[in-house]
This record gives structure tokens, sequence and C-alpha cells, in this order.
């Protein structure tokens, strides 16, 4: 029935949108957010790091996520010198790497979730990845393994057209970071050039938790939904209700990685680990489906 549900769902929007807009339309995040935001709900949107605690238990936290109520789920290539990370991630990747993990195995993953789900995919990875690799060669598999987003974190927005024909004929999202320090200006041009959503960085700085929400962030969200009609999703240190109920009115989606992580990493073993993470994301998603 999934299939079914997810092709049916394809094919009104391309008669609703037109042939024009093809790629927007037929991605799975643009399906799930006008979803959402027809039930006034929230995306839950979990971050995980591909290969960690172990290829077979990062098979199972997957599937685990969508079971929890994930609405996109967020997966990083783990890397060696991942620059916008905090420590949690940071330790997570390196684990990862000491597992073997590697750009193929990523891929491949992701290509076996594809059987089971039809959940939307976004892959964070860091340009030196992508360039080692080939980008031509990474979104010609992106696309046949069912990937519907990328971030690359450490590609500026001058930078930007390198990569924009592998974007488009990919028909892969460009999910670029909005950040607290940009003018209006740049954040316009970076609204411009995303499709998916935006991913807006709550803090000046790397990812981790933190207990607070900055008063700066609401305003900062309401300056952006004045310049794009993209959806907001708010990451880098999202861990408690609290936080969640300062900004749910302004974006449209929270991301949680580290404070997931951390979870996982601090109890006795994953599995343990895995059922606590499982209660946390079921209680965040009960605050966004309000």
């Amino acid at each position: 029935m999934k299939n079914l549900d997810i092709n049916e769902k394809l094919k009104g929007l391309e008669k609703a949108d037109g042939p024009g807009n093809l790629v927007a339309v037929k991605n799975r995040i643009t399906i799930k957010f006008r979803e959402l935001k027809s039930k006034n709900r929230k995306a839950l949107i979990p971050f995980i790091t591909a290969g960690y605690p172990d290829l077979k238990s990062f098979m199972e936290l997957f599937l685990l996520l969508e079971r929890c109520g994930a609405d996109i789920i967020e997966i990083g290539i783990p890397f060696s010198d991942p620059l916008a990370d905090g420590p949690v991630i940071q330790k997570a990747s390196k684990i990862a790497l000491d597992n073997g993990t590697d750009t193929d195995t990523v891929l491949d993953l992701i290509k076996s979730f594809r059987m089971q789900s039809n959940i939307p995919v976004v892959v964070l990875s860091y340009f030196n990845i992508l360039y080692r690799y080939g980008f031509e060669r990474f979104f010609e598999r992106a696309k046949e393994c069912g990937i519907d987003g990328m971030i690359i974190p450490d590609l500026p927005l001058e930078e930007f057209p390198v990569c924009r024909s592998y974007f488009e004929n990919s028909g892969i999202a460009n999910i670029m970071l909005a950040s607290l320090t940009s003018g209006i200006d740049r954040l316009a041009k970076i609204a411009e050039s995303a499709k998916g959503f935006l991913y807006c960085v709550s803090v000046k700085g790397v990812t981790g938790v933190r207990k607070g929400m900055d008063e700066e962030v609401k305003k900062f969200l309401e300056r952006l939904r004045g310049i794009t009609g993209l959806p907001l999703a708010v990451g880098f240190g999202i861990s408690n209700l609290s936080q969640i109920r300062q900004i749910k009115d302004c974006c449209d989606g929270v991301i949680i990685g580290s404070k997931l992580l951390s979870i996982i990493m601090e109890s006795e073993n994953h599995k343990t680990g895995f059922k606590e993470a499982a209660n946390f994301l079921k209680y965040i998603n009960r605050e966004l489906k309000k």
C-alpha cells in the first residue's frame, strides 16, 4: 500500500502543479511538508550517523525512527573532519569510520531501506567526500538509491553553481543552511537556490545539545518567512520541549541529532539506548503534532 499511496500522490501533485515544476513536485520531501501543513502539524526530522553504532544496528535504528513517527530522516556520511559538528556527532562519525563505513556503504544501506520504506531521506555530506567520490558518480548513485535531498554544509552559496547541474539532473533537493549571522540579502539568495526546505541554524556555532533557545531565533525565522515560501526546519542544539514550544509557530519542522545520539551513547548498551531514544522522539513528536 505504501508504494501505491506515494505514486498516487505524485500523480496528483504533477497535475496540480503542471509539468514545469516536476523536480520539486516529485520529491517526497515536498509531499511530506504539504501533508503536514494541511493538518497544521510540524515535521520531526531526526539525524543519525550512518554506520553508528554499527552497520546492523544502524539499519535497525533507521526503521525504528520511522516507527516512532519521524517524517523525514537525515543521514550523515561519517567524515574525519566534520567542521559543523560538535563532540557527539564527531564521536559517532569516528566510531562509524572505525566500523568501516564509507560512501558506498551509506548508499547501499539507503538502497536497502528503500525496499522497506518510502520515508523521505536527506543525506548530509561534506564537500570533500563528494569531491573524492566524484560528483557525477555520487548523484547518479544517490538518485538510484532513492535519496530525496542533500545537505553540503561547507559548500558556500558562491560555489553552489559547481553542483547545480547535478542537483537539477538528479531531481535531488538542494537543502541549504540559513544562518543567524547572514544578512537579509544573502538569506534571500540562499532561499532562491534551495529546494525541499531551508535548514535554519539556531545557534552561532557547531551542533550540540543546548538547554535554551535564544529569542533571536524566533525573529530570524520570522524574517525568513518574509522572503521565502520554502518550509523552514530548525536544527543545531534542539533537545527539549521548551525550545520547540518557543519556535513551533514560526517553523515547519525540527531537526534533532546530537541529543538523539547522546541518548544512545550514554546508555548501558545500544539496545537500551534505542528504547530510550524512541521514547524521547515519541514525546517530542506529540508536541509537534498538536
